[in-house]
């Protein structure tokens, strides 16, 4: 190839989301969004697509490859923005049949078309590059192909859900339609997703080499296992294909409780559409994702989406002016200080890990290295880099290693004098300026930078459990840290991985304090008289993962009390802590972690202990589930009222994305502050001062509340 043999076909303007270059009679389409960090498809895209597809038809180039400049990132979907500001069903209807037509060109071409992908190609990206005739992968770690769109409470809309079954099977398309699963470019090869998949360096190669071989669809050079085609055949049986898509829906029922009706929307418009030619098909297809896109579902979960988008780019914004290093230390290596480790030696920090307890010590690496193992097990690494991240990792028994550490997490016993003891000792070794994170859920911050020579570089990083799982991290300042001190730890929780908030300081912060009296408000409840799988039941029909008597289980019976002493100390009366809580540590229950508390965990499955209701003296009265959920829900609001009141969190946003990624409230109600927007304030009130009436004065609504009723506020003004 020759310089002279390569030109621009396109004049771009501005704002055009890419470029058509023609190298010795190969078109190659260029994606580069000058507007966006990603390339993304909306109706102005398709406005571009189809004045070069014009060009393109009236030509007769050898063939086309359509290509991302954007390092990381082919098409990530759609423009989510365009698709929160639909308001009728006519326009999304328009808008996916002028998509559908798009694509149907792109699949018409009467030269070989290829999309050579490098990063993520989802949603609509994937479905362009199903239109092409042939795809081409690189192997790179950032390469995934998905149709995440589910997540969204939608379904694929650009032929997704007709043109994936149809490549590579039923089966293998519902999973990841239903499911939104993402898959690497090795997967995807298997899967006859892809045709080819190669280093990164010879992308446009491998791509010109599949254009070179004059190759239209019915071309596969994937390796899909025996396995895989035998399951797709049976799909396609009368009868077998009945059992097949019910066991899909039965499958996703059991994962969405019935909360989401995009996936078993996406099984059905599968399963009908296949028996259909395919312009019928996409009509379904159409009319399925114009139903969805208007639901309360969906527009929760988008606004989600952008909540998230807010969080993250603020918590950018708070980490401008960290200090840079690659060698930090965690103290104390039991299960959450061996999680922390974990996660941040695969981030590619370098760590000493410290223990008093050489055994303890060993346990936590025991840890480590049984989290990289599962990691190598699923494929998501490869051997030689678990023994590169655990080589990461320099245990130790004392603090000579920590003369030169700028950074350090602790993750001891939740106890004063024992954090603050060992503040004392890192200072006493550390450099002058070392930032001391303290991994508490519950004890302010501020308290235990009194043992402190520098209280400005002492902070709260509250991880939640387990750490290589859960998404959030709360970073707590009190009143004397330092910006740059807040400005580290936020830079290394974003390194992490994690979606940061920043509180104020307090005991328990924002997340264990809201979290707290919703747990105590289902033991008042199952003290009224309610069942332990009724109080259970009710709230994961509402839409928890599980339900508070579980979640206490899960905490430990013996931390909640700590917690509830924490805040007792600090509230006083207010709190009204249920004597349950004692009685069952009393009496050797101390939750999962023990083998038994409201359920006994040594019988598989788990079941509810009916031993509880003897020890705690219960006698049987029900309680209806519209109760039960309301009083526990209303208490978490409650709280989160009286944060709002003493500055501890202040932002709408952080307070939904903290409840939901933090212990899990019901994604598709969009967050606790938008479920009591959507009910209304003067509602809540009026609920709260009942079950005050009838319950206790814990139940009384806080002040904030009130006034808002009163004014007919909001805490989200638009959404």
């Amino acid at each position: 190839m020759t310089e002279t043999a390569r030109f621009d076909t396109t004049q771009p303007s501005a704002n055009a989301p890419g470029r058509l270059v023609i190298e010795d009679g190969v078109a190659w389409l260029h994606l580069d969004d000058p507007s966006k960090n990603v390339n993304t498809l909306s109706s102005r895209h398709f406005a571009w697509f189809e004045a070069l597809l014009d060009e393109l038809e009236g030509s007769s180039p050898r063939g086309l490859v359509i290509v991302s400049d954007k390092p990381g990132y082919f098409i990530v979907g759609a423009d989510i923005e365009e698709l929160q500001a639909f308001e009728h069903s006519a326009a999304v209807l328009a808008m996916i049949r002028r998509g559908h037509a798009l694509t149907a060109r792109f699949a018409a071409l009467a030269f070989p078309v290829v999309a050579a992908i490098d990063g993520a190609c989802l949603g609509g990206g994937l479905e362009l590059s199903l239109a092409c005739d042939l795809r081409v992968a690189t192997t790179a770690a950032h390469t995934k192909l998905g149709l995440p769109e589910v997540q969204l409470g939608l379904i694929p809309g650009l032929g997704g859900t007709q043109r994936l079954p149809r490549l590579i099977g039923v089966p293998d398309a519902l999973d990841m339609i239903a499911t939104g699963r993402q898959v690497p470019a090795k997967k995807a090869f298997k899967l006859g997703l892809v045709d080819e998949i190669c280093d990164p360096l010879v992308l446009e190669a491998a791509a010109l080499r599949l254009v070179m071989k004059g190759a239209k669809k019915g071309h596969h050079s994937g390796s899909k296992g025996l396995f895989s085609r035998a399951s797709d055949l049976a799909a396609r049986i009368p009868g077998v294909k009945k059992l097949v898509f019910d066991q899909a829906r039965e499958k996703v029922a059991k994962k969405t409780g019935g909360h989401y009706p995009a996936p078993l929307r996406a099984v059905d418009v599968v399963q009908e559409g296949l028996a259909m030619p395919l312009p019928e098909a996409l009509e379904l297809e159409a009319a399925a994702f114009a139903e969805l896109v208007l639901t309360d579902v969906a527009k929760n979960l988008i606004s989600i989406f952008f909540t998230k988008n807010d969080v993250e780019a603020r918590a950018k914004k708070q980490a401008e002016g960290a200090r840079a290093f690659e060698r930090l230390g965690v103290l104390g290596s039991g299960f959450m200080g061996a999680g922390i480790t974990q996660v941040l030696a695969r981030k590619g920090f370098q760590v000493v890990l410290k223990d008093v307890d050489p055994a303890r010590l060993a346990r936590g690496l025991e840890q480590c290295g049984g989290l990289f193992q599962k990691l190598v097990d699923r494929r998501r690494m490869k051997p030689v880099e678990r023994k590169l991240a655990m080589s990461r990792i320099q245990p130790a028994l004392d603090y000579g290693h920590f003369g030169r550490i700028p950074f350090v997490i602790e993750a001891v016993f939740e106890d004063v004098a024992v954090k603050q003891q060992v503040i004392r000792d890192l200072e006493a070794a550390a450099p002058e300026d070392v930032i001391f994170a303290s991994n508490t859920s519950t004890i302010p911050i501020g308290r235990l930078a009194e043992a402190s020579k520098r209280p400005e570089n002492v902070v709260g990083m509250h991880f939640f459990s387990p750490v290589h799982k859960m998404p959030l991290l709360e970073i707590i300042r009190h009143e004397k840290t330092s910006q740059e001190a807040l400005a580290t730890t936020i830079a290394v929780g974003r390194r992490m991985g994690k979606t940061i908030i920043v509180v104020g300081d307090g005991p328990g912060f924002f997340t264990s304090r809201v979290l707290g009296p919703m747990m105590n408000e289902a033991l008042w409840i199952l003290a009224e008289g309610a069942r332990i799988e009724s109080i259970d039941r009710a709230m994961t029909a509402w839409g928890w993962p599980v339900g508070p008597l579980a979640l206490v289980d899960e905490v430990g019976i013996d931390i909640a009390i700590h917690a509830g002493a924490v805040m007792a100390e600090y509230a006083g009366e207010r709190v009204d802590t249920s004597p349950i809580f004692r009685q069952m540590l009393d009496a050797g229950r101390s939750g999962r972690k023990g083998g038994k508390g409201f359920y006994n965990y040594r019988k598989t499955p788990k079941r509810v202990d009916e031993q509880v209701y003897d020890l705690i003296g219960w006698n049987a009265s029900p309680v209806s589930e519209e109760e039960i959920v309301d009083r526990c829900w209303l208490q978490m609001l409650n709280e989160t009222a009286r944060c709002i009141e003493e500055g501890i969190i202040q932002n709408p946003n952080d307070i939904d994305i903290g409840v939901i990624f933090g212990f899990g409230f019901p994604p598709f109600r969009g967050g606790l502050l938008h479920e009591a927007d959507r009910r209304g304030l003067d509602w809540a009130v009026g609920r709260l001062e009942s079950f005050a009436a009838k319950h206790g004065e814990r139940l009384a609504p806080a002040q904030l509340l009130r006034d808002m009723a009163k004014q007919g506020k909001r805490f989200h003004s638009e959404r």
